[in-house]
């Protein structure tokens, strides 16, 4: 029981990014974890595309389902649906797709290399590990429902928070799903 404890205190249940939604018109949603001006971002199942809902609505809404971190990320992928990231110290702004990493910051060029993406096989929380054979090597994963990430006044606030480990220099950030 004890173990099972600690457990739950390691891995506790998050605000899943994977969850799908219900409205009152029977339109299913996939909560994609972004605020902005009161509203939050989904993915319409049926067409694919992101709506922006305000909070009343949301509210409405009914969760009837729940995705993998492995079957959220491919549903989200299959869509034309990727992560944008940015972060300060020095600034920094990425865009990441299924199998790529485009990276840019002020000492660098633009680059833009090939990576894997696994997902935790051990958690409902979206956490996806990313490498590549240049030896970068990254994290994103889903705060708790009360915590989100906003590093950019332009860009909605998010769920997510990156780590990218290139050169050997930590970049720290913060993602956002949205249409590549």
């Amino acid at each position: 029981m004890k173990f099972l404890v600690l457990i739950l205190l390691i891995f506790p249940k998050l605000l899943l990014a994977q969850e799908v939604f219900i409205d009152s018109s029977n339109k299913e949603y996939l909560y994609l974890g972004s605020t902005q001006n009161n509203e939050q971002s989904f993915m319409d199942l049926n067409t694919g595309t992101i709506d922006w809902i305000n909070k009343a609505k949301v509210e409405q809404m009914q969760q009837i389902d729940m995705l993998s971190p492995t079957e959220f990320w491919n549903k989200v992928t299959n869509n034309s649906i990727g992560f944008y990231a940015s972060g300060y110290e020095p600034f920094w702004n990425a865009k990441i797709t299924k199998n790529r990493l485009q990276f840019l910051h002020l000492k660098e060029d633009n680059i833009a290399i090939k990576i894997d993406i696994k997902n935790s096989a051990i958690t409902d929380n979206f956490v996806a590990f990313f490498h590549s054979k240049n030896g970068v090597i990254g994290l994103i994963r889903a705060l708790n429902k009360e915590s989100k990430c906003e590093i950019n006044i332009d860009e909605p606030d998010s769920i997510y928070e990156i780590f990218i480990n290139y050169k050997g220099k930590i970049f720290e950030g913060c993602a956002y799903l949205d249409k590549l």
